[in-house]
């Protein structure tokens, strides 16, 4: 018989930090952090972090399997909800393809449904093992390698200075002023906020005007040869601007790295960020047929589900769903929370929407719980769906104005990495 509590004494975490590194072998690389370091870490932040949680898997008194949960808040549309986040989902070696991590997501469910959240989010180890346990794509992450030169030159670089740690609430608030405009960002952490200042690999310049924080940016080098010290990347680790001007001196910064710089590295999830870089090519001289000339990588990962639909639409009351007005019935098919499985009647008059419980609607949209949660959210529209055969309308000529209703002008940002 298999119980799952919470990770609470020393042997727990010294057995679940077997159990990671077996499952994450590349964890304990020459400048990774030892066995002894992460039990260590992984203690500080459960009796310190009011937002970690360590839970753990027992069969016959022995621990075969481990995650940590994270308690959030999200921008929904410029409303801040509470979000429940799992990760270093764990399985001991001996127990692989015994479902342990369907129990533990199973956990992860209840947990946050005891709590009345109505929305959670994990980063995968196989995307396609959490799409089939209904987890919907969140916005994809594009990679740019590009020449210093390629960022543009602004007027001035005047108002740059390097952080310190005395500086971190100043950074701190920065960072809500830009969470709270952007949907689906996450609010930052305690641990997270530290950890940006206490990694010594990392730099981080500012754009400060009249003592406030308008933009800043945390990077580091990446050696590129073994036998010429001077050849590096610069690498972005997270880059925030609330203007315009404030993006143009940061990006001044790094136009004037050209002399040190080989390339540098940039994870965006915004899709035409091409249009302020100059040469976008990664180096590669990779040609696309006929002629498009590879700039990107991109990949995707962070994936979002709904556990409770009726909870999460009430969630969405405060936003106006583009002025639209329709009644429809949603009916939502989710084969591990059958709980989930609901049918609700929305009705919606020049964007105000109402839940009801009854059978007078105009049309009925059939879907999945993974594209679902990828719809709301702006990821993808309904009319992409439709084409792709994830979503069944009972009649299409109310098709537009469902696309309509879902449709999301500014798609989700996140960049926590939990």
């Amino acid at each position: 018989m298999k119980v799952i509590e919470k990770l609470l004494k020393e042997e727990d975490f010294i057995s679940f930090v077997n159990i990671v590194v077996g499952a994450y072998p590349g964890r304990m690389g020459s400048l990774q952090p030892t066995k002894e370091q992460l039990k260590t870490l992984f203690m500080h932040n459960q009796n310190n972090e009011a937002s970690i949680h360590y839970f753990g898997l027992w069969e016959d008194n022995k621990l075969v399997g481990g995650m940590r949960l994270h308690d959030y808040e999200m921008n929904l549309f410029s409303k801040m909800i509470p979000v429940g986040g799992v990760g270093l989902v764990a399985v001991d070696l001996l127990h692989k393809k015994e479902k342990v991590a369907k129990e533990l997501i199973d956990h992860f469910f209840k947990v946050f449904l005891e709590k009345n959240v109505h929305f959670v989010a994990l980063y995968p180890f196989r995307p396609d093992f959490y799409k089939k346990m209904g987890f919907g794509y969140g916005p994809k992450m594009h990679q740019y390698l590009v020449e210093p030169s390629s960022f543009p030159k602004g007027p001035t670089k005047k108002h740059l200075t390097f952080l310190t740690v005395q500086d971190q609430y100043k950074l701190a608030d920065c960072y809500k002023r830009v969470a709270a405009k952007k949907h689906g960002m996450f609010f930052k952490t305690e641990s997270e906020l530290s950890s940006i200042f206490n990694n010594p690999q990392h730099y981080i310049i500012a754009v400060e005007k009249e003592d406030t924080i308008q933009g800043y940016m945390v990077f580091s080098f990446n050696k590129q040869s073994e036998t010429n010290f001077l050849l590096n990347n610069l690498v972005i680790k997270e880059w925030i601007y609330e203007t315009p001007e404030a993006l143009l001196e940061l990006s001044t910064f790094l136009n004037s790295q050209a002399d040190q710089v080989n390339r540098i590295e940039w994870n965006t999830q915004e899709e035409n960020i091409h249009f302020f870089l100059g040469d976008v090519r990664n180096g590669t001289n990779h040609l696309i047929p006929s002629v498009y000339h590879a700039s990107t990588v991109s990949g995707v990962g962070l994936m979002y589900r709904i556990i409770n639909v009726k909870g999460f639409f009430e969630e969405l009351k405060t936003r106006n769903f583009n002025g639209q007005t329709v009644t429809f019935k949603l009916t939502v098919f989710d084969s591990l929370l059958i709980e989930n499985n609901q049918q609700i009647v929305i009705e919606v008059i020049n964007g105000e929407m109402k839940i009801f419980e009854c059978d007078n609607y105009a049309v009925e949209m059939m879907i999945d719980i993974a594209e679902l949660s990828s719809l709301v959210m702006g990821v993808v529209t309904v009319q992409e769906l439709f084409m792709l055969s994830k979503v069944k309308i009972s009649d299409e000529q109310y098709l537009h104005v469902l696309h309509q209703f879902f449709f999301v002008f500014d798609k989700p940002r996140c960049i926590t990495a939990f």
